[in-house]
């Protein structure tokens, strides 16, 4: 066959193949396929890819015992947190849950669900017209007050078994046992038996604490919760001058490493990422949580999802936590940041990252809990403080540094290196917490940290400022922000004994 020949066939081949019928069925139906063989070949390199790495970063996280799923989350609770004492925990906790503890206060202040709203509250000096139904409930339950305080005095984390399918341990009962301990530390106070009320404010202190090392959000916060209780008892026990030297002593070292946040901080980024990661396994258990369903449920998987997660996660534990302001400028400016990048995603940036959008938490909220607690925490040692500085002296201290250059004197406890970690007082913001000093009374005050730039106000908060800004709610946000961060200390104190 010569070249012309071969021509001619090369020629009526073409001319075959470019024939309208297979010119239609190249471009109708093999130029599709084959983008779309492309595209699915591309798409599932990608997330094998992903889920490569992903597996590679669970495996890392394993080896360094960290947890990433529900399983793992409770061998890391067994292996940390002190269990020495749970059987006799839990058992209390059972008897708080039981039908007969919780029908028996039905009728009691402070316990009973009659008495949350627009019940009588209890001043130190004051009559009180339920002493006796208090008084009774108390020697009902002394026995179980007996226990609760042998546990939580001088307590921290105590372990309490959970299953699988818990996302976090019981709360009810540690949030009943605070109610129970704050109606006996008022009995006491009304009894001007301030040894034993020195008590109950460390079994308060203590039970906030039994749930701070769970690596749980909804634990840590309801720990943040019930060690408010506390700090309001040490605030009623300040300003009345019903405690000794030893007493408070024995209340500060109670309140040891409170006034930071990193503790905290840790242990819910290691909660919150095993909460998080099961999920791109699963999405709909995101309907379980009560959550809305994702919009897309892509095929082979959502890896890539999770590995922006865990890039998230990576970026939280390089905030600094040793300065609190620092630390809630770098939380603001973080969430900031991820907001605006969901905000700005091109409808691939969309499918990848639909889970981490739906479980992000409120990373500013949660942790200007944190933030509040730690600063709620300062000021209360600011004020034992300068309680103290005054027993000793016989007059007020007169700016906060005379406090802070005072605090090794007045506290003669020391630890094993020879210190007593009263640890760091100051407040946010660029200036320390305010004091004000006359013969009748020396004031204390804070702010609430409700941003970066927050800081002391130089003069102390007032209830009508609040009205001015909304007269029909002021007065109860007042009421709630001066209990919290203005403390007035009577000079004289009020407690009988003095």
């Amino acid at each position: 066959m010569t070249s012309s020949d071969d021509s001619k066939l090369s020629a009526s081949l073409l001319t075959r193949l470019l024939t309208p019928r297979n010119l239609a069925v190249f471009v109708f139906l093999v130029l599709p396929l084959s983008l779309i063989f492309l595209v699915l070949a591309w798409w599932f390199a990608r997330q094998n890819a992903a889920a490569q790495e992903l597996a590679d970063r669970k495996n890392d996280l394993l080896a360094s015992g960290l947890p990433i799923d529900a399983e793992s989350l409770l061998d890391y609770r067994r292996e940390r947190i002190d269990s020495s004492r749970s059987r006799e925990w839990q058992r209390i906790l059972d008897e708080i849950e039981s039908d007969a503890f919780q029908e028996s206060g039905e009728d009691v202040p402070v316990i009973g669900l009659a008495y949350e709203e627009e019940s009588e509250e209890y001043v130190y000096g004051q009559p009180y017209s339920n002493h006796l139904v208090a008084r009774n409930y108390l020697n009902e339950w002394s026995g179980l007050l007996q226990r609760i305080h042998l546990i939580t005095e001088g307590s921290r984390g105590v372990w309490t078994s959970m299953n699988a399918d818990d996302f976090f341990p019981r709360i009810g009962p540690p949030r009943d046992v605070s109610r129970l301990l704050r109606l006996e530390l008022e009995d006491a106070l009304r009894r001007d038996d301030f040894s034993h009320a020195g008590h109950c404010v460390l079994a308060l202190i203590g039970n906030s604490r039994a749930l701070e090392e769970e690596p749980m959000t909804v634990s840590q916060l309801v720990s943040v919760a019930m060690l408010e209780v506390a700090l309001d008892a040490i605030k009623t026990a300040v300003q009345i001058d019903c405690f000794d030297d030893e007493q408070w002593r024995a209340v500060l070292k109670q309140l040891e490493g409170l006034e930071e946040i990193e503790p905290r901080y840790r242990r819910l980024l290691i909660g919150e990422r095993a909460w998080a990661l099961p999920l791109f396994d699963d999405p709909e258990l995101l309907e379980e949580l009560g959550g809305d369903a994702i919009e897309y449920q892509l095929p082979g998987g959502h890896s890539i999802d999770a590995l922006e997660t865990m890039a998230m996660y990576d970026r939280l534990e390089l905030v600094p936590t040793d300065d609190l302001t620092t630390f809630f400028e770098e939380i603001e400016s973080l969430e900031t940041s991820v907001q605006a990048s969901f905000q700005s995603r091109n409808w691939l940036r969309k499918l990848d990252t639909q889970v981490t959008e739906m479980a992000m938490p409120s990373l500013v909220s949660m942790n200007q809990a944190f933030v509040r607690s730690a600063m709620h925490v300062r000021l209360a040692k600011t004020a034992i403080l300068a309680r103290l500085f005054q027993q000793r002296e016989g007059r007020w201290p007169s700016t906060i540094q005379e406090i802070h250059d005072a605090a090794p004197s007045l506290l003669n406890d020391r630890d094993e290196s020879g210190h007593f970690k009263i640890g760091n007082l100051a407040p946010m913001g660029d200036r320390p917490f305010g004091l004000k000093v006359d013969q009748k009374e020396l004031v204390l005050w804070g702010f609430e940290p409700d941003s970066s730039t927050a800081a002391t106000p130089v003069e102390p908060p007032t209830e009508q400022e609040f009205i001015d800004e909304d007269a029909e709610y002021g007065p109860m946000q007042a009421e709630a922000y001066l209990q919290r961060w203005l403390w007035i200390l009577p000079t004289d104190g009020v407690a009988e004994s003095n």
